[in-house]
């Protein structure tokens, strides 16, 4: 091979290297505004990949993904790398007095992680070796929040506390006399949290002070989603907001309630350019037009809805404590696609480069997409 080619066979592998898992998924719901939307599609009728086992340790908090490699926590306070392309672990790196209930978030090289033990850790992606470890009073039930270099992160004590990434150390804290249980998502320099207080709170994360706040209807631990100035979020009351952020007090534009199924909303939702979409305790997973807050689609599950869907495409990706998987066309609001698994789902759906990822109570982190020919 002469030289010309040479070097033209090391960038085309160089390419490939770069974009065949070109797809990050960095935070729990995906980005800063907790959107809950993927930036890669699934194949229309997902075939199972591979199946990873903890051995018994439930995983109940969804996956974050770098560099085709996922990152979970189980409930016995280990960690695993799983390489997307085969299934097998990477690494696992057990932590004593440990348990994570929730999502990690990813910066750089490193991954941090609340646990029910009251502690903030920061391992190294490599092989998960703890760089540091800090108190934060309570269990996190809720991933961590990544923004200019600190780490956010809310916990059952009603804390929400900002940490420097490079050591762990506090900068700042706000405290509500209620749990949150939200991830905080990032409108303009703002955290915004959804309370067990019953209120949504703005909170300047350069100082740590509440901005603004707005009342809803009744405590709620869902994470909010953000599209431009808007947060989308449901409460306990079975009551899904849209309220407007630049305003100050934050205004309500309108909220929706299914009367026949008015009952607790204890999901994020996925929130595109058209729809908001969420599950419920009523058994079901709803699709709402974010501009008129009208009902587009109502799927009935036959059972409650713990795990906060995702948008793919043109489908929503929802799992229920029954352990089915169903895929939903946005448009129709009809299912596409399902699979039964058994167990329970409380952990999210994530997908990259048209891999859905997820993890079941029973200890089993399942991949589906498109077989390789």
């Amino acid at each position: 091979m002469n030289k010309g080619k040479l070097v033209v066979a090391l960038a085309l592998l160089s390419l490939c290297a770069s974009s065949c898992y070109a797809d990050d998924w960095l935070l729990a719901r995906g980005d800063l505004e907790s959107s809950g939307v993927a930036t890669s599609e699934l194949p229309a009728s997902p075939t199972e990949l591979w199946r990873y086992s903890t051995g018994s340790a439930g995983l109940e908090g969804s996956v974050v993904v770098k560099d085709a490699i996922a990152y979970v926590g189980d409930v016995e306070g280990t960690i695993h790398a799983i390489d997307l392309k085969t299934g097998k672990a990477v690494w696992t790196k057990k932590y004593g007095d440990a348990g994570f209930l929730s999502s990690a978030a990813i910066d750089g090289d490193r991954l941090f992680i609340g646990d029910f033990d009251g502690a903030l850790r920061c391992v190294a992606l490599a092989d998960g070796d703890e760089r540091w470890n800090v108190p934060i009073e309570a269990e996190a039930m809720a991933g961590p929040m990544i923004y200019e270099g600190k780490v956010l992160v809310t916990t059952e004590a009603g804390t929400f506390t900002i940490h420097s990434a490079d050591t762990g150390e506090e900068v700042g804290k706000f405290v509500i006399d209620a749990p949150l249980r939200c991830t905080p998502t990032i409108i303009n320099g703002r955290a915004m949290l959804a309370g067990c207080d019953s209120k949504l709170h703005a909170i300047d994360v350069s100082t740590a002070k509440e901005v603004d706040s707005v009342a809803i209807d009744g405590p709620t631990g869902s994470t909010p989603a953000a599209r431009g100035k808007m947060i989308y979020f449901g409460t306990e009351q079975g009551t899904f907001y849209a309220i407007d952020t630049s305003t100050s007090p934050p205004t309500i534009v309108w909220n929706y309630a299914d009367r026949r199924r008015k009952q607790g909303i204890r999901t994020a939702a996925a929130v595109n350019d058209k729809l908001a979409v969420y599950g419920s305790q009523g058994k079901a997973v709803f699709g709402v037009d974010i501009e008129t807050g009208e009902s587009k689609w109502t799927f009935p599950t036959r059972t409650r809805v713990e795990s906060s869907p995702l948008i793919a495409g043109n489908v929503a990706i929802a799992a229920t404590q029954r352990g089915t998987l169903h895929a939903i066309d946005l448009e129709s609001g009809e299912e596409t696609w399902s699979f039964d698994a058994g167990g329970n789902f409380v952990a999210s759906p994530v997908v990259v480069d048209g891999m859905l990822l997820i993890g079941n109570t029973d200890g089993t982190l399942y991949a589906f997409g498109e077989k390789e020919k």
